[in-house]
């Protein structure tokens, strides 16, 4: 067929769903002709299949009007319904029926339907179609035939103050998924559009299990201001598939993950699996030790020799921080601990009144000072044990500083085989939050640090560090979710079947006196490419031992290891303990993935583009 893009405008009129196929219906006028054609995908986003024509009749006759608005289409058994209306004042919504959505026959128009209705797909309630309906608020309406419909006044879901759908709320797609109806909706406030989603028991269509309190999509970026017009939603293996016209010519598509199986119950919170420990903290300060008396808190975790090990920040009688060694079997708790510090101030760039000192007791002799080894972070890599941290000598501006030992040696606990500590970071700026990958990615060692608000991301020929650390990638905060004035990483990057997993704390402007914790997944071979990204933070601080201490409202991670099949999170609480927290990993992995930001992609096709 002649695939030339066709020399007239088009009105796009909807969508429709075939399997795993996605087709896309548009009007247009040639001459004083109308005609309807539809384009088909099997992506969703590139509609390069053969165009059709539509054919829609009325008691048998072709229909040439094709002004249509809130086209919406359901699969019934081996048929198709469709549902739309007239653009015309008081047209009341038509019900039509298809054997391969090509040639549709009207069945009926519901005259006391004057709104977008979309009928959910093979499915019956009580011998009853079920379709539900609304361009200002939702409700429900049945029918024995698909002729004569049925409904109430009563209304299922209407828009909420102080939530992003506090407005007009438009019925989208129904879907069957995991026993539930799945039911998306349009949002329209102040000339700007959400996606709103809402789960209903499949037993019981009126009741309401699950209503995404935040959208699964929101108009902005590129398109905030952009006219945009609803045309359907797709559902597919990895998400739902969110299509709009933007302006009169353009088709976009948002892609975003499906929501709400997870709180088909009615809990609204993603991260539940996430298990703080029932014993936390796991390691505080010891008030009869100098040198870790006041706090102890951020620690480094690294699983070797069949124990978790911890460097964890210390803070005593003279306000020095230092790193203290304690190990763990279970990975909870403690069964040793450090008497003296293992890991001291010994440069001047990180000792305060910039001396150099040998040992802890050259420190406590020296009247000690506001200042020391900041925040560890510690990463294997091949036989050595790489430690980042934040050095500070409590006058200039903090910095990323490093050091290695041998396995072998720290296995041994012979702290006096620390390398000589050097500076990784450019003078003149605050950098904190370093770590480094435990494995080389495309012939090259990946650093991550932080200068405010973003992470950055190094890639580097060696881990000599003979220059400063650039920032070669950043990932930004997200300035509509929880995660939107500063980003740090946590932990290093753990490697797992999905890509690399990264435990990052943040600061969001909606809660700016409160650190949080959530998760992101980088992809394999470009860490700086951020898959998934948790919407909600994994770890808040809502215990005693998070709000009691040296800073309120603080969670901030160091370490995490995998043991057993299960991920454990370490987390300093309220700068003063070291907490933990467990989930199972694949369990984790799924939700991580299922939490991912909206994508959009432009939708082309040779017929309109």
């Amino acid at each position: 067929m002649n695939r030339e893009k066709q020399p007239f405008m088009i009105k796009f009129l909807g969508t429709a769903q075939k399997g795993r196929e996605a087709l896309v219906y548009f009007h247009y006028q040639k001459g004083r002709f109308n005609f309807c054609r539809f384009v088909t995908s099997t992506n969703g986003l590139k509609f390069d299949g053969d165009s059709k024509h539509l054919i829609f009749r009325n008691k048998k006759r072709e229909l040439k009007n094709y002004d249509w608005k809130n086209f919406r289409t359901s699969k019934q058994k081996n048929k198709y319904l469709a549902t739309f209306s007239f653009a015309k004042k008081n047209s009341g919504l038509r019900v039509a029926l298809s054997d391969n959505l090509m040639v549709f026959d009207q069945i009926t128009e519901i005259k006391s339907i004057k709104e977008a209705g979309s009928i959910v797909p093979d499915y019956v309630h009580d011998g009853n179609y079920v379709m539900y309906f609304g361009n200002k608020n939702i409700k429900i309406a049945r029918s024995i035939d698909l002729k004569k419909w049925n409904h109430t006044k009563k209304i299922l879901i209407e828009g909420r103050s102080g939530y992003f759908d506090d407005g007009d709320l438009e019925v989208g797609n129904a879907f069957l998924v995991d026993g539930c109806i799945l039911l998306t909706f349009f949002v329209k406030k102040e000339k700007k559009y959400a996606v709103g989603a809402c789960l209903f028991d499949k037993t019981d269509p009126e009741r309401l299990l699950w209503r995404s309190d935040s959208p699964i999509w929101e108009q902005d970026g590129d398109l905030e201001k952009e006219k945009l017009t609803p045309l359907g939603t797709m559902l597919t293996e990895s998400g739902l598939i969110i299509y709009l016209r933007v302006g009169d010519e353009s088709v976009y598509a948002a892609s975003c993950v499906i929501p709400g199986l997870e709180n088909k119950y009615g809990e609204d919170h993603y991260f539940g699996i996430v298990k703080k420990h029932l014993k936390n903290p796991i390691i505080s300060p010891r008030p009869e030790s100098p040198w870790d008396s006041r706090a102890a808190f951020n620690s480094a975790a690294i699983y070797e020799g069949g124990k978790v090990h911890f460097l964890y920040r210390a803070l005593g009688e003279k306000d020095l921080s230092v790193l203290g060694h304690a190990t763990s079997v279970d990975g909870m708790t403690i069964d040793e601990r450090s008497i003296n510090p293992v890991y001291i101030p010994r440069e001047p760039f990180e000792t305060p009144g910039g001396g150099v000192y040998k040992t802890f007791a050259d420190h406590f002799a020296s009247g000690g000072g506001y200042g020391g080894i900041e925040d560890p972070r510690i990463t294997k890599v091949d036989n050595k044990l790489y430690l980042t941290y934040v050095a500070f000598d409590g006058m200039n501006p903090p910095r990323v500083a490093m050091s290695n030992i041998d396995i072998k040696d720290f296995l041994n606990k012979d702290w006096d085989k620390w390398a000589k500590a050097k500076l990784i970071s450019a003078p003149g700026m605050v950098n904190k939050s370093a770590v480094i990958f435990p494995k080389k990615i495309n012939g090259k060692y990946v650093v991550m640090h932080r200068v405010y608000p973003n992470i950055l991301v190094d890639y580097l020929d060696d881990l000599n560090f003979d220059n400063y650390l650039q920032g070669h990638h950043f990932i930004p905060p997200r300035k509509k979710f929880w995660d939107s004035k500063k980003v740090g990483a946590g932990a290093p990057p753990i490697e797992t079947k999905d890509g690399w997993l990264l435990i990052y704390q943040s600061v969001g402007y909606q809660d700016p006196s409160r650190y949080k914790i959530g998760a992101m997944m980088l992809d394999y071979d470009n860490p700086s490419k951020v898959l998934y990204r948790t919407h909600k933070p994994i770890i808040e601080p809502d215990q005693h031992y998070e709000n009691n201490g040296f800073k309120t409202g603080v969670v901030y991670p160091c370490g995490a290891v995998v043991m057993n099949g299960r991920l454990n999170i370490y987390y300093g609480g309220s700068d003063s303990f070291v907490c933990a927290a467990s989930t199972d990993l694949d369990q984790f992995l799924t939700k991580v993935k299922n939490n991912q930001e909206p994508r959009l992609d432009r939708v082309t096709s040779y017929m309109f583009n």
